[in-house]
């Protein structure tokens, strides 16, 4: 798909607590309340009407009378360069509409969508509203209807799939950060990556039911997940190759009472990584540079380099 351009952003909410948000998504329209306001005013474009309108009949204040007969003139007006957005079912919705106005029975007022809504950029990723800023999500939070987004050019970067330089250079360090903390992994003593792979469980939230590495040549940890109830085993090994691997994966296979098996292995044979990952999720392989980004993720960056100095 193309980058898309736009005169302007507008945000629009689909009726009063998102009561036409899944019509206009699945029929390609936009649609507006304001059912006292005279159609033939707006069509006419008598702007000066509506806003009498608002001031004599609704009771509202000057400024507040402005802001609505601004927004339903958005709505009449707005060529078809202006992209419009909208959230529903947690996602960021996008599209460009012509200005052709239906006035419905219920006098509520469409303008048709050209092509359709997306939620998705034009790489064809879903535009989840977990992965967007709170700068463009809080104007789901203006009062009115239609508004400005201030965020235009960071909504525009998000539908291309264009990133923030500052966003590419963060990535950039992270990634350097991961390659130089591997090389540092390696170099820990054999019992400081064990203390290291115990501590990345621990921050993901898994509790350990005994110390059985001491025991059990099969597992050097037995660990439990008190949200979901799932039991896990862990094999941690200095060095390691696929025949080996294979052989643990046969006694997890008999274990009926676990639900998942980590295999983590500090040194390995370069065939090992080829192994494909389990679609299920129940066997995870995690090799030293899988470590490194989860010792990030779990904020243990500094502990490994006090060990490593």
């Amino acid at each position: 798909m193309e980058q898309i351009y736009a005169q302007r952003v507008l945000s629009i909410k689909l009726g009063q607590s998102g009561q036409y948000e899944k019509e206009c998504i699945e029929n390609n329209t936009l649609r507006l309340g304001y059912r006292e306001v005279d159609h033939q005013f707006c069509i006419t474009q008598q702007w000066d009407k509506v806003h009498n309108y608002f001031t004599t009949e609704a009771g509202a204040k000057s400024f507040v009378a402005t802001s609505h007969t601004n927004q339903v003139k958005q709505f009449y007006e707005e060529g078809p360069d202006t992209l419009w957005i909208t959230f529903y079912a947690n996602k960021l919705w996008w599209c460009f509409s012509n200005p052709e106005i239906t006035l419905w029975d219920d006098k509520t007022k469409t303008r048709p969508v050209i092509g359709s809504w997306s939620d998705k950029d034009i790489n064809g990723n879903l535009l989840l509203s977990g992965n967007i800023s709170g700068k463009l999500l809080k104007t789901q939070g203006f009062r009115g209807t239609i508004c400005s987004v201030i965020e235009h050019k960071y909504a525009l970067a998000k539908i291309n799939g264009e990133q923030m330089q500052e966003v590419v250079e963060v990535e950039q360090a992270l990634a350097n950060l991961k390659t130089k903390l591997t090389l540092l992994i390696q170099n820990l003593q054999w019992k400081d990556f064990e203390t290291l792979v115990d501590l990345i469980f621990r921050q993901a939230g898994w509790q350990r039911v005994s110390d059985t590495g001491k025991t059990q040549k099969t597992l050097d940890l037995d660990l439990f997940a008190p949200v979901t109830g799932e039991r896990a085993i862990v094999q941690i090994k200095a060095q390691s190759n696929i025949h080996e691997f294979q052989d643990y994966l046969k006694k997890f296979e008999l274990m009926n009472n676990y639900d998942r098996f980590f295999y983590v292995v500090h040194t390995f044979v370069s065939t090992l990584n080829r192994i494909p990952e389990q679609e299920d999720n129940k066997v995870n392989l995690y090799l030293v540079d899988k470590v490194s980004e989860l010792t990030i993720s779990a904020g243990l960056t500094e502990w490994v380099i006090k060990k490593t100095t």
